[in-house]
């Protein structure tokens, strides 16, 4: 899991400037066909054929509590991330965001899908994260 530049100086404010982060209430969980850059950028979404993002509560059941082993954070969905059935090809899924808004806005944290990433096509059933399936690595 990456944090955008951004997102990155906002915890580090939060830790040692006393400033208030605020996590956001809901998570929009959003796919992306092109790897994104360090600042948020490059992050594009499929456009149309029912793509949305899927929005998840900020809570312990869909985020439980994170797990340090070996030295390494990990923290995993709770719940299946499931989006909509595609009505029309999407491409190949290289990344999965985190934002805090449904639509527009930077993406804050996303992670890089296996190599290959995940060709979603018209009719295809529909994109999904396992409970667990998505891995966040803090380290």
């Amino acid at each position: 899991m990456t944090a955008t530049d951004a997102r990155e100086r906002a915890l580090a404010d939060a830790e040692f400037s006393l400033t208030a982060l605020g996590a956001p209430a809901t998570w929009f969980v959003a796919l992306s066909t092109t790897a994104p850059n360090d600042d948020g950028t490059n992050f594009t979404e499929p456009v149309g054929g029912s793509y949305a993002r899927v929005s998840k509560t900020n809570n312990t059941t869909n985020f439980p509590l994170a797990v340090t082993t070996a030295g390494v954070t990990e923290k995993k969905n709770g719940t299946a991330i499931t989006f909509p059935n595609p009505t029309a090809d999407w491409g190949t899924i290289l990344a999965v965001g985190f934002f805090t808004a449904s639509s527009g806005g930077t993406v804050q944290h996303w992670l890089l899908l296996p190599v290959g990433g995940q060709l979603v096509k018209n009719g295809n059933t529909p994109v999904e994260f396992a409970i667990n399936a998505l891995v966040m690595t803090f380290d």
